[in-house]
């Protein structure tokens, strides 16, 4: 089946509102004291879809196959094709040490079920300060292109 530009543009809209709310999902359980890795898997799953979600929303046709077989769950790989993409600064260093980190735990699914690496690979150190202020200056670079 062959989507228009609307339905294209809807899709990617979607998405990038998906990965805000994963985003905002996190901050809410920072305050509240939840699990830290939840909080991180939320911050994970809404910097990919979020970073999915600017691919489609640049040019469809040709990320839509891309998504699953070369990008996957892979953080870095995604933030590399969004900084490509659309000419940005790239990450700065603390902000690309604390997406390698946040990648390493959220594509082994660390993040998501419990196991022996919490005894060895506790997440409890893992931080994405820097990386949220890149996050909100991306949702302010969002909010202009949905609005063109």
């Amino acid at each position: 089946m062959s989507l228009t530009d609307y339905a294209k543009r809807a899709i990617a809209s979607w998405m990038l509102e998906r990965g805000h709310s994963f985003l905002k999902s996190a901050i809410l359980l920072k305050r509240a004291e939840g699990s830290k890795d939840v909080e991180l898997y939320n911050v994970c799953q809404g910097i990919e879809v979020t970073l999915k979600g600017l691919l489609l929303l640049s040019e469809y046709d040709k990320f839509n196959p891309l998504l699953k077989r070369t990008y996957g769950h892979r953080l870095v790989k995604l933030g590399n094709a969004v900084i490509s993409e659309y000419g940005i600064k790239p990450l700065s260093e603390k902000e690309s040490e604390e997406l390698v980190k946040l990648d390493n735990y959220y594509r082994r699914n660390y993040l998501r079920y419990a196991g022996i690496h919490d005894i060895f690979l506790p997440s409890g150190k893992l931080e994405y300060n820097h990386l949220l202020k890149k996050l909100v200056a991306a949702y302010r670079m969002i909010d202009r292109e949905l609005n063109k």
